[in-house]
């Protein structure tokens, strides 16, 4: 069985977030036990753009959302791959956040 490192990780996640959206305004970071969420706080999209990473059936999913429509999952079962995907993604967010 695959062991999961999210929560025992917080401080690497939270330095990911401060690093990626210190400058963005109306962004949050929620982290659990089995998941990681960054997203946007808008108020006018019901469904915002975010980044998760989560652990479920022995596999670590990754969902890069636009704010629009699903643009990417990832299922990965190694937590390593894992996170150097969710920092992609997260990069992603951050990039296209501060051009809209």
């Amino acid at each position: 069985m695959t062991k999961t490192n999210i929560n025992k990780d917080q401080i690497k996640f939270e330095n990911l977030y401060k690093s990626f959206f210190s400058d963005i305004k109306n962004t949050s970071f929620l982290i659990s036990s089995d998941s990681v969420v960054i997203q946007s706080d808008s108020k006018s999209n019901s469904d915002p753009a975010s980044v998760e990473l989560s652990f479920k059936d022995d596999n670590y999913l990754i969902y890069f959302w636009d704010g629009y429509s699903l643009a990417e999952k990832t299922t990965v079962q190694s937590y390593e791959n894992a996170l150097v995907v969710f920092k992609k993604f997260a990069k992603k967010l951050a990039k296209n956040l501060r051009r809209y």
